[in-house]
């Protein structure tokens, strides 16, 4: 029997069900503990159980130094999370996710291995984490970098066979890299790629007008940066096949909308709270799949027509030619690929970006989903007089309640 990974909407996403005692691949009892620490917001034990794993050069060195990277940046350990999400930036590029040569971070890594290198939408996400880590700390330059490679082309393939020539190159859709990369560029002075930018989100999703709006990111000196919700996840069948990403959102239903009270008044956010992405549809769409999984889906059509063709040739009528055909193809497509089920557990449905223009000084900032009952107040959060702060929060139904602001971070750009 296989082991289940049961998404649980709006608690902890990894309950492991061990049906019969195994572990899901890539998993160990620590990084259980670990992922369960992190939903339920006790970010800095995560990442102390994650450590060893991170540091391991084995098939699942990028998958757990994500993980890692995630914890880290929710406790707002900001050193450790670019330090891990670099690490596994340089394996991704130096196996050809990318554009960009061998790198000296990766070279412990044996070519191999299996290694897990994401779905393109979870890469694409390693890449927006490591810019916002360098875009909270005002390294515009670095955060630009980062943004740019959150945005690399993808895989539009042209036919069933998916051979490696019979495909085109697109360009993204991932519109919350093209927004933080024009507010990166608006904080470096290039104005008219800064626009640029802003404009190709909008373009690419009208309802973030708002969210993109050049004037409106001029004038911020509060960002929030909210993740909302629980991301993708592969769902397979008794023999380990992926047989999709899972839910997609017409299960999940509608993201609900933020609200933000400022010192105990509701902010009139206009428009910034829609949605700037949706990971679940994303995973949805072929370009943002690895050619691995899509032939790994096909593996789970194999097992289907080697079911149809045994059954035909059981029939009483049976055709055996017919069954011989069935279980041939079925054959051929079990044989095309292997599934890789591991996933990055730890990624939101949405990112919601909220410019906001406060009076320079001290505020208690609540962010609420009143449809989910999801509510995190945080103290002392300084907006400068000049510049940006710019605040992360992640956000699911077991980590509501009060914090402090890390005051490390209350100061305004150099």
């Amino acid at each position: 029997m296989k082991c289940l990974i049961m998404h649980f909407q709006g608690s902890i996403v990894l309950g492991t069900l061990l049906l019969a005692g195994c572990q899901p691949p890539g998993h160990t009892v620590d990084i259980d503990h670990a992922l369960n620490d992190y939903f339920v917001g006790d970010y800095s034990h995560a990442a102390q159980l994650l450590r060893p794993a991170a540091s391991t050069t084995d098939e699942n060195f990028v998958l757990n130094n994500v993980r890692l990277g995630s914890s880290y940046l929710a406790a707002y350990d900001l050193d450790g999370a670019e330090g891990a999400f670099l690490r596994a930036y340089d394996v991704m590029n130096s196996f050809g996710v990318n554009t960009g040569g061998q790198s000296a971070g990766a070279v412990l890594i044996s070519e191999s291995m299996k290694v897990w290198k994401g779905e393109p939408f979870e890469r694409a996400m390693a890449n927006f984490y490591l810019g916002l880590v360098y875009y909270i700390r005002h390294d515009y330059q670095n955060a630009r970098a980062a943004f740019e490679n959150a945005l690399f082309k993808l895989r539009d393939y042209a036919d069933s066979e998916d051979k490696k020539e019979d495909y085109r190159r697109q360009d993204s859709n991932f519109t919350i890299a093209y927004i933080m990369l024009g507010k990166a560029l608006q904080r470096l002075g290039e104005d008219d790629l800064a626009r640029a930018n802003f404009d190709k989100a909008v373009k690419l999703q009208p309802s973030l007008r708002a969210v993109a709006d050049y004037k409106l990111n001029a004038a911020s000196n509060v960002l929030l940066v909210v993740d909302y919700g629980h991301g993708p996840q592969k769902e397979t069948t008794f023999d380990n096949a992926v047989v999709g990403l899972t839910p997609t959102p017409r299960q999940a239903g509608p993201i609900p909308l933020p609200r933000v009270k400022v010192d105990g008044k509701y902010y009139e956010l206009g428009g910034l709270d829609r949605p700037p992405v949706d990971l679940l549809a994303l995973a949805q769409e072929r370009q943002w799949q690895s050619i691995d999984t899509i032939r790994a889906i096909k593996s789970a059509v194999g097992t289907g027509l080697i079911a149809g063709g045994a059954y035909e040739g059981l029939r009483r009528h049976r055709d055996v030619g017919a069954a011989a055909a069935l279980i041939g193809a079925g054959i051929l497509l079990k044989a095309s690929s292997q599934a890789d089920v591991r996933d990055w557990e730890m990624l939101p449905r949405t990112v919601f970006i909220l410019p906001l223009k406060l009076l320079p000084g001290a505020h208690d900032i609540t962010i609420n989903f009143p449809q989910e009952n999801y509510s995190q107040s945080w103290r002392n959060v300084v907006a400068p007089a000049e510049g940006e702060l710019t605040h992360y929060v992640r956000m699911t139904r077991m980590t509501n309640g009060e914090y402090d602001f890390p005051a490390s971070l209350a100061h305004t750009e150099p």
